[in-house]
């Protein structure tokens, strides 16, 4: 078998398959050295199992079974005359089985795809949030909101104007390490194409509003809790599970909206309101 080994969010990840993984350069950050592994791949490639069991949740790219032993996820994608099953991921505690069966072979991004990664971290309390992370001082600040929001203008300015350290421009991880709430960068980085294998502190997270001039102020309750938690990726089972770790988020560290311009000023407002300068 060939071993190849990832490390995201400090959970050391193992993938053993009979032909190697090939490359993917976003991931080249999160290979790690032959260890111990909080998670072990086991991939088979060959004939994709039928679908049986109760149809739990069902999505354009992945569709949950359930039949009676254990949860299955079957991954899908695009071929001539319609959609098809690439994948099947079978989990077994910290074990998973997943079956190929793709004409391209094998490559990081399609595995952590099929994996559907954000799903088997959120059940390990870490949650993947679309946000850019910055890193500033030794502390993390994540800029969050929809595409279009601003996070990347928002992280390359404080970059330009104050030094700050681009971690990721897309997404980042959250989990909590000895009860403070840590970003980490992931190799999911959108446009951007930053994706450093970091992590800091979270000094505070920003809900990003496209605005006439630069206004903060602190969000508290469901101001915090719904726009942040519609951030989080996760499956529907996973509901209550992404509800409480959005609850803790808030109140472990000060949540803000911020209405801004593209402009140095938005960066000297925020860095005013967090380091009381």
């Amino acid at each position: 078998m060939k071993n190849k080994f990832y490390s995201m969010a400090g959970l050391r990840i193992g993938v053993e398959s009979e032909r190697p993984v090939a490359e993917s350069c976003y991931y080249r950050a999160f290979y790690a050295d032959a260890g111990a592994c909080d998670l072990t791949i086991t991939v088979t490639e060959g004939e994709i199992p039928p679908r049986t069991g109760e149809l739990l949740d069902c999505k354009p790219d992945r569709a949950f079974y359930h039949d009676g032993r254990q949860l299955r996820l079957f991954t899908t994608y695009a071929r001539p005359g319609g959609a098809a099953p690439f994948a099947c991921r079978e989990t077994q505690g910290d074990r998973v089985l997943l079956t190929v069966d793709h004409p391209d072979g094998l490559w990081d991004s399609m595995l952590f795809f099929a994996l559907n990664l954000p799903e088997l971290l959120a059940e390990r309390e870490i949650f993947l949030c679309h946000s850019s992370f910055i890193l500033y001082r030794g502390e993390a600040v994540l800029f969050v909101g929809d595409k279009g929001a601003g996070k990347s203008t928002q992280a390359a300015l404080w970059a330009g104007v104050r030094g700050a350290e681009i971690i990721n421009g897309d997404r980042s991880l959250l989990r909590f390490v000895d009860g403070r709430l840590t970003a980490f960068g992931t190799p999911y980085c959108g446009s951007s194409q930053i994706a450093l294998n970091r992590s800091a502190p979270v000094k505070a997270i920003i809900l990003l509003d496209k605005g006439p001039d630069n206004r903060i102020a602190l969000r508290t309750g469901m101001q915090a809790l719904l726009p942040l938690l519609a951030q989080f990726s996760y499956e529907s089972y996973q509901n209550a599970q992404a509800t409480d770790f959005a609850l803790q988020v808030c109140q472990s560290v000060p949540v803000y909206g911020l209405a801004c311009r593209p402009e140095a000023a938005a960066v000297a407002l925020l860095e005013k309101t967090l380091w009381q300068r």
